[in-house]
């Protein structure tokens, strides 16, 4: 067993792990080394009931969230990296689109889903897909659009800024914001029909805080109660129409076993006509 599992399994999983966050020395060793590893582990670390709590724990010495060099060279090299957890969404957008759709990407890196999307299923013409990204981020992506020849894909910077859409994706970014449910849907005065989110971390027990080390940088990371979170898109008018598990990704906070979560969600909601 390598230290990410035993993090994950022991210490995560298990009432052994909550027994060992007793001593206050050992879960300060575990924050420096779970802190300072810069290999995209996805690790996490503590529990908060805000975004502000966790982000004042953010290690002094480390980039915090993703609008920085580190963060938006992630995927530079490897553009379509494709999970068993994004066909689901895949099937849904080859159902909606059509010639002339609008596609708002909120979070979507340097247009991942976007190349994923090229490479596996057959593009509309005329379609638009729009991300929405930190600035640094989107200019990484106004490079690499231009180096694939991607004509169809555009970044923004603000979400108000979008033409009005077919289908709003949020595809594992909404937890590293700290205002998207309830928020998402409040900034623009049109949204679109269809919505699609992955990648969601759902609890049936309270919404909480959490800090997620992802390599590059460290960013406050949410995790929602289930019914709240699926109840804020049906008082807006949306039905659920489909959710599948994402079974590559998990959530294990180290000295917290009752806050694991096993897998993450993804959801389509649709707004009646």
């Amino acid at each position: 067993m390598n230290a990410r599992s035993f993090a994950k399994v022991v210490l995560g999983d298990t009432v052994v792990g909550a027994w060992i966050g007793r001593a206050p020395f050992l879960e300060r060793a575990y924050k420096h080394w779970a802190m300072s590893r810069r290999d995209s582990s996805g690790l996490y670390y503590g529990v908060y009931n805000t975004y502000e709590e966790a982000f004042a724990d953010l290690p002094s010495w480390r980039a915090a969230g993703w609008d920085n060099d580190g963060a938006a060279a992630m995927w530079v090299d490897n553009i379509s990296p494709i999970r068993a957890g994004t066909y689901p969404v895949f099937f849904w957008l080859s159902q909606l689109l059509h010639e002339g759709s609008i596609v708002i990407d909120y979070g979507g890196s340097i247009g991942l889903t976007y190349y994923g999307f090229r490479r596996y299923a057959h593009q509309p013409a005329d379609l638009r897909w729009i991300v929405v990204e930190v600035p640094r981020i989107a200019e990484q992506g106004r490079c690499v659009a231009k180096r694939e020849a991607a004509a169809s894909i555009e970044f923004e910077t603000a979400l108000e800024a979008v033409p009005d859409g077919d289908v709003l994706l949020a595809l594992g970014s909404l937890q590293y914001m700290k205002q998207s449910v309830p928020g998402l849907l409040e900034l623009r005065a049109t949204n679109p029909p269809h919505v699609i989110l992955n990648k969601v971390p759902l609890t049936q027990g309270n919404s909480y805080w959490t800090l997620q080390n992802f390599g590059p940088s460290i960013c406050p990371y949410r995790v929602y109660n289930e019914a709240d979170f699926i109840g804020y898109f049906e008082q807006a008018g949306y039905r659920l129409k489909d959710r599948w598990g994402v079974y590559e990704l998990d959530c294990y906070v180290p000295f917290h076993p009752h806050e694991f979560l096993p897998f993450l969600t993804g959801l389509y909601f649709k707004k009646p006509a």
